[in-house]
């Protein structure tokens, strides 16, 4: 299991008020599931994902899924999603908040995101 460390809770807007923990970890199976679904992308992924998870440039809510949420970062050209489950309930399986997958995603494919769940936070 890998601690990336304290979300930054100023950023994840009601979810402050809700979580049980700051802490986000990124667990050996979704390691493995990120590497299985984005071969090509992987070694970019695992280079960012830390600087993201504590300093994401946008935070989006899912809203199809419960206590989701997108903690979006720039990149060179493109943009790293990563989606982080929040643990809202004292959950004994899931103690943590846990990144669930990461992927690189297009401008484009931020600007669909953004109109299909609703924006808590946005950097300048």
């Amino acid at each position: 299991m890998h601690y990336i460390g304290k979300i930054d809770k100023s950023k994840i807007g009601l979810y402050s008020e809700k979580i049980k923990t700051e802490m986000v970890v990124l667990t050996d199976e979704r390691k493995q599931h990120i590497y299985q679904s984005h071969p090509k992308d992987y070694k970019k992924i695992i280079e960012n994902i830390d600087r993201i998870v504590l300093n994401p440039d946008e935070v989006i809510q899912d809203m199809k899924n419960k206590d989701t949420i997108f903690l979006i970062g720039r990149l060179e050209r493109d943009n790293l999603n990563v989606i982080v489950r929040l643990n809202t309930n004292n959950s004994k399986q899931h103690p943590q908040n846990s990144v669930m997958s990461a992927w690189i995603i297009r401008n484009s494919n931020l600007i669909k995101l953004r109109q299909k769940n609703k924006t808590i936070y946005k950097s300048v």
